[in-house]
Parts: C-alpha cells; sequence; structure tokens
C-alpha cells in the first residue's frame, strides 16, 4: 500500500485529475455492464483503463 500511496503522489495535479476522471469513466461503464449490455460496459471499462495507462506513460511526472 505504501508504494501505490508514493505512486499516486508524484504524480501532478493535472494527472490525478485525468485519473479521477477515467475512474468516474470506468464507474459508469459497471454501471452500463450491471444494466443495459455487459458488452457496452466492459468497452467503456477497457477505455478507462487505458486513459489511466496513457496517462503515466506519456506524461511521466516531472
Amino acid at each position: 500500500m505504501g508504494g501505490q500511496r508514493a505512486a499516486w503522489y508524484r504524480l501532478t495535479r493535472k494527472q490525478r485529475g485525468v485519473v479521477v476522471a477515467a475512474m468516474g469513466l470506468a464507474l459508469v461503464g459497471l454501471v452500463l455492464a450491471l444494466t443495459v449490455n455487459p458488452a457496452l460496459g466492459a468497452m467503456v471499462i477497457a477505455v478507462a483503463a487505458l486513459v489511466i495507462i496513457f496517462t503515466q506513460i506519456v506524461a511521466p511526472p516531472d
């Protein structure tokens, strides 16, 4: 847990905002998967996961 906490604080404020927004998108995907269509929800969750990954890879913290 300590390593995860340290990784979170190494992100810039803008990156943290993007990660929080992507987590919200993943939550929307979960709701879609449970209520509307599992495939659509899974696609939305996958996009959210890719956004989080690329936020940390493409724009690494200073």
